[in-house]
């Protein structure tokens, strides 16, 4: 009888599963590894949760769960990822002019992915799919046409960033975006800018979008139309159909802003707690060992320190012999020339469980957001190095904010290095500030992954949720910004003070009159 009322309550549970359960489509065609970190702990999690996903990336999940398969277009894209990644010139991004990075960097790049990524055969069997998707979640990341899977599918469209959130991601659902104090995430502006900063970054939104109509867009809409054939909506219209927008940010990481609902940020959701027994022995006897502390050194998983020029990767070490803290650092080859005892070098390093330990005391890092969000996560002072994208600005609003200290690439030597390390291992203040900012991170009502898969289903739930669309969306641009109501406001005002001055003028003209009248009288 107990085992007949077990029975029963498995089956009810997986009745209910599988009433609740939905087929979801993933694209993430970006060949970026720490994109794929984000979207993968979403993907996961939604799987876990009894959801069939299909996932398309470059990067497959090593244990993918039962109900998860993974397409992947890695091989389609790997010269190009190749030529990224062995390309001596990275450390030299921060040199192209402001102005010169979409033209010079993501508009091709992104146009290059694509193409290559609507090239795979895998790619093009997705288009045969006879089961269909009840969601269609993509990367939002200069791949717009990939969103033409949504109309497909006749599923909405959820999108998602690895990034703070770039501004045209606002426009997907009316989230306002005002350059007068919000940020962008090619700039290293605060909230709070100068006058300069504010022309900057508003003429910088106005040659994205400007450039966008010219060179970006035409490219992504005949890659659209050759995929998935004519008659399907325009990239725009493609991109305000979205029913969600989920952001790889958070207030307590970066600045307090106006969301709509369907605007959510998720910042940390790929952050979990630090997993015991994952670090290698050697590695974890390096850490337990070092008393006076340990430094981790990492540039990410698309930089190589290996081809850090010879003079700062000189540099570096020569700064680190006169430490008495350990040091691990992330290096790709299994030599390390110069290399001084108190430094351990690893192609690959567990991060989460290196920055949990207690010994660690300082991390020396590129910028990326993945990478600071871990940082704050475990209270680890940061050396930030930015390199490219959105690198800079992190690391200046964590300096601002007075939890990092700034190391440009222009300028390393043994003296600035040593000088950045014994700022960010002695300061108190940072240590203090450090600490502060992660109590505020982890103080939120629910982690930040299950408030990426709350409203991933809630979407699933309420067939696009269309009572989240705000009401802009339906306005043109003059009417969003108020210019007709101005235009009559002006006009109204025009007349009436045009109709006053001619009710003066006669007034005066008829006393002038009277005037004369009265004269001729007298």
């Amino acid at each position: 009888m107990e085992f007949l009322k077990t029975s029963l309550v498995v089956f009810l549970a997986l009745a209910v599963l599988s009433a609740e359960s939905a087929r979801i489509l993933g694209v993430f065609p970006w060949p970026g590894k720490s994109h794929m970190i984000t979207f993968a702990a979403l993907t996961h999690a939604l799987a876990e949760r009894g959801h069939e996903l299909v996932v398309v990336s470059t990067y497959p999940s090593k244990k993918p769960p039962a109900n998860y398969t993974d397409i992947d277009i890695a091989p389609s894209l790997e010269e190009m990822y190749q030529a990224m990644m062995n390309n001596p010139d990275m450390y030299d991004f921060e040199d192209i002019p402001l102005f010169l990075l979409p033209n010079e960097f993501f508009w091709p790049a992104g146009t290059q992915a694509l193409e290559l990524a609507f090239g795979d055969q895998k790619m093009k069997d997705l288009l045969k799919d006879e089961k269909g998707f009840d969601l269609v979640i993509s990367e939002d990341f200069m791949c717009d046409a990939v969103f033409g899977f949504a109309h497909h599918f006749k599923a909405p469209l959820v999108l998602i960033s690895s990034f703070g959130g770039f501004h045209w991601q606002n426009y997907a659902v009316g989230n306002p975006y005002n350059p007068a104090y919000a940020v962008n995430n090619i700039l290293e502006y605060p909230d709070k800018k100068t006058f300069y900063q504010r022309m900057i970054n508003t003429l910088f939104v106005w040659y994205w979008d400007i450039g966008s109509e010219f060179l970006y867009y035409p490219q992504q809409e005949k890659l659209k139309e050759k995929f998935f054939g004519p008659g399907l909506p325009s990239l725009k219209e493609l991109r305000r159909s979205a029913s969600l927008v989920l952001v790889n940010n958070h207030f307590s990481l970066h600045f307090p802003r106006p969301l709509v609902p369907n605007f959510v940020e998720v910042g940390g959701m790929h952050v979990k707690p630090a997993s015991k027994g994952k670090l290698p022995p050697k590695m974890q006897n390096w850490l337990d060992d070092g008393k006076e502390g340990v430094i981790y050194f990492s540039l990410g998983s698309n930089l190589r320190a290996n081809m850090l020029p010879e003079a700062k990767r000189t540099a570096f070490l020569e700064a680190f012999a006169q430490l008495p803290q350990r040091v691990i650092w992330k290096w790709e080859s299994e030599t390390l020339p110069g290399k001084p005892d108190n430094v351990m070098i690893s192609p690959w390093v567990p991060q989460m469980e290196v920055l949990a330990h207690p010994n660690v005391k300082l991390f020396i890092t590129h910028g990326g957001l993945l990478s600071g969000q871990e940082a704050m996560y475990n209270g680890v002072p940061i050396v930030g190095i930015p390199v490219f994208g959105d690198q800079k600005m992190n690391i200046q609003r964590a300096v601002n904010e007075g939890y990092a200290v700034m190391l440009s690439l222009k300028n390393i030597t043994k003296e600035t290095v040593l000088t950045a390390i014994l700022e960010g291992l002695n300061n108190p203040r940072i240590r203090t500030e450090v600490q502060r900012r992660k109590a505020v991170f982890l103080d939120q009502p629910e982690t930040p992954l299950e408030r990426a898969v709350f409203w991933t289903e809630y979407i699933i739930r309420h067939n696009g949720a269309p009572h989240l669309r705000s009401a802009v969306m339906d306005l043109t641009w003059y009417q969003e910004k108020l210019l007709d109501v101005y235009a009559v406001l002006l006009l109204s005002v025009t007349v009436l003070l045009l109709t006053f001055g001619f009710f003066v003028k006669f007034i005066v003209q008829k006393c002038k009159g009277g005037n004369k009248v009265k004269s001729k009288n007298e």
